[in-house]
């Protein structure tokens, strides 16, 4: 009988109480809590990371498609090789990417689009609606449609400069900016005189997960100055506060679109501020400003094939100083960040 007893004693003190169990259970609680954010900030530095090589490929063939043609391709043109002034292929809208292509290991996808010079890069064909793993940065969401139908996406996009940039320009006419991509016209290697370890390439820019959300473009009259895009957004809100939105196909969702809407960027607002057009049209002049998923900043490709991380806090100068010309020479107004736009600013060698 004792020792029943003793046993059945022993077996009552080796069960929990309910105190116990929720203390248990809050201390498993405060552990996820505090392993999440590491979790994801982890997961998010191997994002980064995919979206570092993705720019170091991508600057690689624009230097390959260089060394075949002697010239970086168009920002935007007409033909499947670039090498056409004339507006009845591809509508002359047809992007750099399209070009390079071949150089990104989708020589098939170029062919068909060489094969198919009357299509538009808004008709909807098999090789509008490609998804190229390296345009992509897998920071950016996939399933984001804020508005219009959605194309091959697209995260990256080509150097205007310093001056709002066209993001169409009726073809064969060309339009000439202060960067390395141009509407119809096309830079070389030793067009870059401020050095190529100087001279921003590539960047990115995400597609925005609603209209007034970080990456879209704000429709509103640009002015003779930055202050006016750079109001619309608020970036303690990361929403915009002013101005309206195109119901048409946002940003990142064109790939093969050489409209500066979806394809180019420039130097003027810091990375993750506003991007501002004209009007609520893709066709628009606008400022349109690098951005990112990544915590802080963007990474840039530079011409000499180098990505670096340019922060939010980027020395940007005056901003409420007019645009330069697209076609001046002549020091950035806009600091460092200008600077690393203009391919033959005449800038001295600047450290970020």
């Amino acid at each position: 009988m004792g020792f029943e007893l003793s046993r059945k004693k022993s077996c009552a003190r080796s069960a929990f109480t309910l105190v116990e169990l929720l203390v248990v259970i809050a201390i498993i609680g405060i552990l996820i809590a505090l392993l999440l954010p590491a979790v994801q900030a982890a997961r998010e530095a191997a994002r980064r990371t995919q979206c570092v090589n993705n720019l170091k490929q991508l600057a690689l063939a624009m230097q390959n498609y260089h060394d075949v043609y002697n010239r970086f391709p168009a920002r935007q043109a007409g033909s499947g090789d670039q090498n056409s002034n004339s507006n009845t292929t591809h509508r002359g809208r047809l992007s750099g990417w399209a070009a390079v292509t071949p150089f990104i290991e989708q020589q098939s996808l170029y062919d068909q689009i060489y094969a198919l010079p009357n299509q538009a890069p808004w008709n909807g064909t098999t090789w509008y609606n490609a998804v190229i793993p390296a345009l992509n940065c897998p920071s950016d969401p996939t399933n984001v449609t804020p508005t219009g139908t959605a194309r091959g996406t697209l995260s990256y996009c080509m150097n205007g400069g310093d001056s709002p940039i066209d993001s169409f320009n009726a073809p064969p006419t060309s339009a000439q900016n202060r960067g390395v991509f141009h509407v119809f016209s096309w830079s070389s290697m030793a067009d870059i005189t401020d050095g190529t370890s100087n001279t921003a390439l590539l960047s990115e820019r995400v597609r925005p997960k609603a209209q007034n959300s970080l990456g879209n473009v704000v429709g509103l009259a640009l002015g003779t100055n930055p202050l006016t895009c750079r109001a619309a957004y608020d970036p303690a809100q990361k929403k915009y506060v002013t101005g309206s939105f195109t119901t048409d196909t946002a940003p990142g969702f064109r790939w093969a679109d050489g409209a500066a809407w979806f394809a180019g960027f420039t130097t003027i607002l810091p990375p993750n501020s506003a991007s501002c057009a004209n009007a609520a049209s893709h066709w628009e002049r606008g400022i349109y400003t690098p951005s990112s998923r990544h915590p802080g900043g963007v990474n840039v490709a530079f011409a000499d094939g180098s990505v670096r991380f340019v922060t939010e806090t980027v020395d940007t100068g005056n901003l409420g100083t007019d645009f330069p010309s697209p076609t001046a020479g002549g020091v950035s107004p806009y600091g460092v960040w200008g600077a690393l736009g203009t391919k033959a600013g005449g800038e001295p060698s600047s450290e970020f």
